[in-house]
């Protein structure tokens, strides 16, 4: 098991404050082929996507898998397979990104019968660009049955453009980002698109 284990407010606030959140724009990124096990058309002729190919002008959430985070990990992975055929019919693209190989990936699809896309940040830059992972305030010092430092498991809500309307994170691993919760943010958008 993993536990929280409660910690000074000032690295607390400093850890949290280095995370990308709503309102902010997500790095600019290039997702290579063959780092990703893809459930999108992903081009014949092309090597790299960007979010915003990614994308297809659709709201993309963008959740973090790190098998290391233990049950916290594997139910919002069933949670958001659960969650796929709403969020498909919302218009929302799913990109999850891990710490596992190539050859993982491919075993994890399978095994959890998962049907959306995976991509592998195998040296941990796209969590070090959001600030998911930090040397100054490593997990390790944050939770009991951690012994490296990973990357936090969060959620992204992006539009194609790369604007972040949503981020969730939740600290002491005790809730999980749900389909409504997605509904309500991206319903928002579609409004305030439709007043323009």
């Amino acid at each position: 098991m993993i536990y929280f284990i409660k910690t000074r407010k000032t690295q607390l606030n400093k850890l949290l404050s280095s995370i990308l959140g709503a309102g902010k724009q997500f790095p600019t990124l290039s997702f290579a082929k063959e780092n990703g096990e893809w459930n999108i058309d992903f081009p014949e002729d092309q090597q790299q996507l960007s979010l915003e190919e990614i994308a297809q002008g659709k709201p993309i959430l963008i959740t973090y898998y790190i098998p290391e985070w233990k049950e916290y990990a594997d139910q919002q992975l069933w949670l958001l397979q659960k969650s796929v055929r709403r969020l498909s019919e919302l218009g929302v693209q799913i990109l999850t990104i891990t710490n596992l190989t190539c050859a993982k990936i491919k075993e994890l699809k399978q095994n959890k019968k998962l049907t959306f896309s995976i991509y592998c940040d195998d040296n941990q830059q796209i969590a070090k660009s959001i600030g998911l992972l930090s040397e100054h305030t490593p997990c390790t010092q944050m939770y009991a049955g951690i012994s490296e430092n990973i990357p936090l498991p969060a959620s992204f809500l992006v539009l194609a453009n790369g604007l972040i309307i949503h981020h969730f994170i939740d600290i002491e691993l005790q809730s999980y980002l749900s389909y409504k919760e997605i509904e309500v943010f991206v319903n928002n958008y579609k409004n305030s698109k439709k007043n323009l």
